[in-house]
């Protein structure tokens, strides 16, 4: 039986363009079609940071990642924007063993 997407959870994986003010309007267009559907829109916890914090600290964006998998509630994860810049995560994702944790887990 398939399960209802209710809950959606953002996270930015490469640039962080939808934390800067000048896309705030895109940004709220996109929050407003996904609830339009009868979803509950969040955000990761750095997906909002902007490009410069992102582009300092792939770490966070793959603490994003994992977080969104672990959390109970989040049915689905949206990418924000990916990118040339995402192959930065992976020592982040693949070398702990905490992202296969949480995916499995899910």
């Amino acid at each position: 039986m398939k399960k209802q997407v209710k809950n959606v959870m953002i996270v930015s994986l490469s640039s962080g363009t939808i934390g800067e003010s000048f896309v705030k309007h895109e940004v709220d267009i996109g929050i407003r079609r996904l609830e339009s559907f009868g979803l509950t829109v969040r955000f990761s916890k750095h997906a909002l940071m902007g490009r410069k914090y992102l582009d300092e600290h792939p770490e966070k964006r793959a603490e994003d990642m994992i977080e969104a998998f672990r959390d109970p509630d989040v049915d689905m994860i949206l990418c924000a924007i990916g990118g040339d810049d995402t192959y930065r995560l992976l020592p982040y994702l693949f070398e702990n063993g905490e992202l296969a944790a949480a995916v499995r887990d899910k």
